[in-house]
This record gives C-alpha cells, sequence and structure tokens, in this order.
C-alpha cells in the first residue's frame, strides 16, 4: 500500500469550521503563519480543515489527524483546546518550529515545501491534570511592547504556554491579569488566579481607595467584588482560587487594625472566608474547581491544623521560592519546614506552586537564571510528583525569556514517565536544540555558572540570584552615607550585627567567587567571537546577560565594600581618593551592565529591561554615581579643585596663582579618568 503524503506548501490553507470560536481561529492564525514561515514555493491547493467533534475517537484534550482527501487533513478532537493542541504538534513536529521560538528567535529550517507523511501525532500521557504558568512579577513584558504592541506580546506568552503543554495560566498580576483573562481564554486556557486574588476579583484597595481593606468593617464590599467575579467569568474554564491576604501579597492583618490578632483569630476569619467564598462557586458555577494557596502566613496555621478546607478543594503548595520544596523565609523567619512530609488525612488533591523566577527583593533571579542548577530543579519536581503534588502545577515564569531553560525542564517532568535528569543530560540537550557548533564549549559555560554562585545561607540551596548585589549595595550606601548602625533589611544574611561587621561578612561570601565569575564573562566573550550571529545572539540573551549581572554586581559591591573600609580608616582628605576612585569603578560596573541590556546582540530585545524595578540596575548605578560624588566632597575641597590641582595640572601650573584656575571644575568621570592615568603607579 503506498505511503499516504500531504504536501504542504505556501498553497496550503488552514481552515476552522467555525471562526466564532475564537480558539479555532487562534489555532488557524498560528499554523498560519508557519507554514507561511517554513514554505517558499505553492504547490497544489489544499487544506488543513479543524474542526470539534464530539464524538472523536479520542479522549479528553487529544486530537486526531486523518487524511480525509489528497486535498485535506483534517485535526479533530473533543474539545477546542485539543485542535489547537493538533495545530501546535503540525507546527513542532511536522513544520519543526521550536517552542520557544518567539523567546529564543529560533529560526527554522525553510523548505520549497514540506512532504507530510506521519499523521500519527498526540498530545503526550500527562501525569499532572491542569498543568499552568502563573505569569507573575512581569514588570518587563508591562514595559515592551513587540511589533507596536503589548498585545502581541501577550499572544505569544500564551501561545508558548500551549506548546509546552499547559492548560491553565494565571494571566498576571492585579490588572494584568484583569486584562488578559479574556484573551488567555480566547486561546484555550483556563484560568486559575493570584493566591492574593481570591477567586480573580478586583482588588478591594483599587476599588475603594478610600476606605481600610478590612474584612471585618467593609465584608458586604468584599463579598460583591467575590459575585461580581465569579459572574464575570462563570460557564468558562476557571479554577477559582479561595483565601484571603491583604493589599499587596501580604497578611490581611497588616492591613487590618480593626482587633489584635492572633493564629486562632487569623484563622477564624480566613475559615469563615473560604466557605463562604466556596459557597457562593457551588452556587453561582457548581461545576468549576477550586483551589486553596497554602502560602505565606497560611501554611503556618495550617500546620497548626487552624484552618478549615472544604475536601474537594485542591490544595497548592509552595516551594521556597528558589526551588527547594521547604516553606519560604520571610525575612528573619526560617524554619525551612518540609512541604511533602504534611499529612494529608482528608486525601485531598494537591498542587504545586514552583519557582524558575522569583522576585523578594533580597537575593532571587528575577533578570536572570535560577541561582540553583537544573538538575536540582529536576530532582525536587521529581520528588514531588513522587507524593503527588501534582493535581495542579503552577510554575512561575516571570518574564519568560530569562528563564526558557527551567521552563522547558518543567513542562517535560509533567509527562508520565519523567525520570530526575542531571544537568549533563538537561544541558546537552537544550545546548543541542540551541546551539549549531561548539556545544561542549557552551554546555561548560552553562555548567561554570552555578558553580560561581555564591551561597549566602547554611543550606546549600540558599543561594543568590541576581537580586542580591543591587540589593545589598543599596542598603551599605543607605546606611553609609545615613551614618546608621546597621544595614536595614538584611538581618537574614549577616545577622544583627553593625554595619562595619555586615560589610565584612557580605564581602567574605562574595570574594572568593569573583575570580570566577569575571573568568566566565571573559571566556563567553571569546566565544561568541568564534561563533555564527545567530549561536552568539542566543548566548548573549540566555546566559551572558545572566553571568553580567552576577559578576559586575558582585564585583561593584565588592568595591563599595572597599571603599567603605577606607574611608571608614580616612585621616585626612586625600585619603578619600582611593574609595572615590573605587566608588567609580563600581559605577562604572553597574552601568556596564544597564549598556549590555540596552545594546543587546538582537535589536528586538533592546527595551525589554527598560522596566526593571525590582534589580532596578539603574537606579543601581545612580546610587553608586551619588556615593562617588558624596566621596569627592568628603576629600576635595568646596570648589573640588584640590585633586585636579595636587595630582593633575602640572606642578607649574598649579603653583601659578595669578588666574586661581583656568577653566571649571572637572566632572567625576573626567576626574576619575585623569586621576588613574596620573596614578597609575600608585594606586
Amino acid at each position: 500500500m503506498p505511503e499516504k503524503e500531504f504536501i504542504i506548501s505556501q498553497a496550503t490553507r488552514v481552515v476552522a469550521e467555525d471562526f466564532r470560536n475564537n480558539i479555532l481561529k487562534n489555532a488557524t492564525e498560528i499554523l498560519q503563519r508557519d507554514i507561511q514561515k517554513v514554505t517558499t514555493q505553492k504547490e497544489s491547493d489544499n487544506e488543513i480543515y479543524l474542526t470539534v467533534d464530539d464524538h472523536a475517537a479520542v479522549e479528553g484534550d487529544d486530537f486526531q489527524i486523518n487524511q480525509s482527501t489528497d486535498s485535506r487533513i483534517t485535526i479533530t478532537a473533543k474539545t477546542s483546546l485539543g485542535v489547537m493542541y493538533g495545530a501546535l504538534a503540525v507546527s513542532r513536529n511536522i513544520l519543526k518550529i521550536d517552542d520557544f521560538w518567539y523567546w529564543m528567535d529560533t529560526v527554522p529550517s525553510v523548505q520549497k515545501s514540506i512532504k507530510w507523511t506521519n499523521f500519527d501525532l498526540h498530545i503526550p500521557d500527562y501525569r499532572t491534570k491542569y498543568r499552568g504558568w502563573f505569569v507573575n512579577d512581569e514588570l518587563l513584558l508591562r514595559g515592551w511592547k513587540d511589533h507596536d504592541s503589548d498585545r502581541y506580546v501577550w499572544n505569544r506568552v500564551f501561545e508558548t504556554a500551549l506548546r509546552v503543554g499547559c492548560n491553565v495560566i494565571v494571566p498576571g498580576t492585579d490588572v494584568s491579569s484583569q486584562i488578559n483573562r479574556n484573551p488567555a481564554k480566547s486561546f484555550g486556557l483556563a484560568i486559575a488566579q493570584h493566591h492574593a486574588e481570591p477567586l480573580g476579583a478586583k482588588m478591594f484597595a483599587r476599588e475603594y481607595p478610600d476606605l481600610t481593606a478590612s474584612f471585618i468593617k467593609y465584608p458586604d464590599l468584599f463579598r460583591k467584588l467575590w459575585r461580581d467575579a465569579i459572574m464575570d467569568q462563570k460557564g468558562t474554564p476557571t479554577i477559582y482560587s479561595l483565601g484571603f491576604r491583604g493589599q499587596g501579597d501580604k497578611p490581611f492583618c497588616e492591613d487590618d487594625n480593626s482587633r489584635e490578632w492572633n493564629d486562632q483569630s487569623i484563622a477564624d476569619v480566613v475559615n469563615g472566608i473560604i466557605q463562604e467564598q466556596y459557597d457562593m462557586v457551588r452556587e453561582l458555577d457548581p461545576e468549576a474547581p477550586m483551589a486553596l494557596n497554602i502560602y505565606g502566613e497560611l501554611a503556618g496555621l495550617y500546620r497548626k491544623d487552624l484552618i478549615k478546607v472544604p475536601d474537594d478543594v485542591i490544595e497548592i503548595w509552595a516551594d521556597s521560592g528558589y526551588g527547594k520544596l521547604v516553606s519560604r523565609r520571610q525575612n528573619l523567619d526560617n524554619p525551612r519546614l518540609p512541604l511533602l512530609d504534611v499529612p494529608n488525612p482528608h486525601h485531598r488533591q494537591r498542587g504545586l506552586y514552583y519557582h524558575v523566577a522569583f522576585h523578594d527583593l533580597q537575593a532571587s533571579n528575577f533578570l536572570g537564571l535560577l541561582s540553583n542548577s537544573p538538575e536540582f530543579v529536576s530532582s525536587e519536581l521529581t520528588k514531588a510528583h513522587e507524593k503527588h503534588f501534582d493535581t495542579l502545577e503552577l510554575v512561575n515564569t516571570g518574564n519568560i525569556k530569562p528563564h526558557v531553560l527551567y521552563l522547558r525542564e518543567a513542562a517535560k517532568s509533567w509527562i508520565d514517565g519523567y525520570q530526575a535528569r542531571t544537568n549533563d543530560q538537561i544541558l546537552d540537550d537544550y545546548v543541542a536544540n540551541y546551539y549549531g557548533s561548539h556545544q561542549a564549549e557552551i554546555v561548560s559555560l552553562y555548567k561554570r555558572y552555578w558553580q560561581a554562585i555564591v551561597q549566602y545561607g547554611s543550606h546549600s540551596d540558599e543561594t543568590a540570584g541576581d537580586e542580591f548585589a543591587p540589593f545589598m549595595i543599596r542598603r551599605i550606601i543607605k546606611a553609609w552615607v545615613g551614618h546608621r548602625e546597621k544595614m536595614s533589611d538584611t538581618g537574614w544574611v549577616v545577622g544583627d550585627v553593625s554595619l562595619p561587621e555586615a560589610v565584612k561578612k557580605i564581602d567574605g561570601l562574595i570574594e572568593p567567587k569573583l575570580p570566577e565569575w569575571q573568568s566566565l564573562v571573559l571566556d563567553i566573550k571569546k566565544l561568541m567571537l568564534d561563533l555564527s550571529e545567530q549561536d552568539a545572539k542566543t548566548l548573549y540573551g540566555d546566559l551572558y546577560l545572566s553571568v553580567l549581572y552576577q559578576a559586575n554586581g558582585l564585583n561593584a559591591m565588592h568595591l563599595v565594600i572597599q571603599a567603605y573600609n577606607l574611608s571608614m580608616a580616612a585621616q585626612k582628605d586625600d585619603d578619600y581618593l582611593k574609595p572615590f576612585l573605587l566608588a567609580d569603578e563600581a559605577y562604572h560596573a553597574m552601568s556596564d551592565i544597564v549598556f549590555a541590556q540596552d545594546h543587546h546582540k538582537s535589536t528586538k530585545w533592546y527595551d525589554f529591561y527598560k522596566n526593571d524595578g525590582y534589580d532596578d540596575m539603574p537606579l543601581t548605578a545612580i546610587k553608586l554615581k551619588f556615593l562617588r560624588h558624596y566621596l569627592r566632597t568628603l576629600g576635595d575641597t568646596e570648589d573640588e579643585d584640590a585633586w585636579e590641582r595636587n595630582y593633575i595640572k602640572t606642578p607649574g601650573e598649579a603653583r601659578v596663582m595669578t588666574l586661581w584656575t583656568t577653566s571649571r571644575e572637572m566632572s567625576d568621570d573626567h576626574l576619575a579618568r585623569k586621576l588613574r592615568e596620573k596614578l597609575i603607579d600608585k594606586l
């Protein structure tokens, strides 16, 4: 029997049975776009037909592909989401479009036409029922447009989520989640909700800015927000999040001074609200699943057996924020309670909220790669699945682009039969997929990233991401210039010690790692000179920037600490000259990060980092520039001319006083450059 074949070419049309179905419409547009992208020649007119059929011979969201005639392929499923998965399977397996093409800028192989013979495509056998992305801390996405459109960007978020097997998404935080909810549904994704936004309701403080966000004071206003949210979403694929936190993702009792709070009184309020919300959903949207995030303060109350949960609600437990399956550190409170050992006497379904990106304003990774290795993440996810924390898994994606390595592996872990993989296995697979040459060298560079990571805590997983250096630098400067005895918000790493002791401890953590980071930066730069343009762009955006955040950030912090120590020992004005130059060097190290972001090897990403308000490298550079001038103010004269006169001008010119000066004082930049030039043998 001759082999069936179907020729995909520029003449192939993708047709939906019903264009009023937005999911089919989006599936059609994606597959048609990809066909146009990878073929160049028109052959015989034919079509790929997308249709939903309640009687399709598949289960769940699976699909089937049949060649109904020589000129028609039919992709059929019982659900619209199944048809979307089918269209994406053709894009991936037949057209060879990478799942992360948008974020990795992969260039597909272009052919005149494509001969399609394998129609036996299906979704993988997933062990995780609800598989989702939590697009959280999405500052970069909020501030960036591609194709002059933020909607285009978010549509690519939804497309990529579907490509890796998601069927659920939390489409942003606060205002973003409200805006993106319906567009996400139009791609076939069910909506889950941020733990700080129960039922997907609008924030109380946004709707009632002049009122205290107190359920005790204004229960009916909260109930109205919840009811409105359910009515807005009822009948659509939604997993309602129950619970109650304060405005801004913090304990509600911090916003509510209506009484004195203890564990029992907090639990009483939360339990009453959970039951009210549960009953409200059962009344208004009876078939909808519900979940409760055992997160933050709720985890401690749950372990004390103070939280009452209806048995058909899915429990969602969270990792440490750094990928470890223990409770999250909250400022100085770090009990590291094991997540997987929590008894489950009611046999509730359980899920996981897992971070491959995180923002806690202290030491996490926001702009770059997670500070714990992919092997570590693979192992932790495998343990969670073995303990059946796999009914619902939400992976915190941050802004997606910096975290593709981990998002790709997390998606693989949802598939039945997945086993924990080593760094070698994960990186060999990843690098082979995204780089055309020098693969062994590139794998080695990735490995060195985690070998160079600073460990800030006593546990091996307590490692410093890209937020660590800028966070600490700003606090050192504040305490130093403000003549404070201690730094704020840093007891979790230095303890309750004075500023001199704190900076000594921090420097002891980071200084041994500085040579590794500087060597890694240099070796990546060298290799990029030998790579193809495409591979160099990929390495720049996927690894080099992550390394630069660490290398330059930690080096800038080391320089600030050196400047601080010398400044504290200064006995005369000129003793501030060396600290001034150290601060100048730190300023340029941080500015180089901003320059590297703004001059990405791919012009597409030039503006992607502009809205970084967490690491806030630009603000940190401004603080360092200020510190530099502060030190000049301490050491130079009121008119800022002594260092120039004593160290830069020729002796004859410096001594001639007929005219006090022949030009204005040098800028800090100019002065630092000239001082280095003159004092190169003395510094």
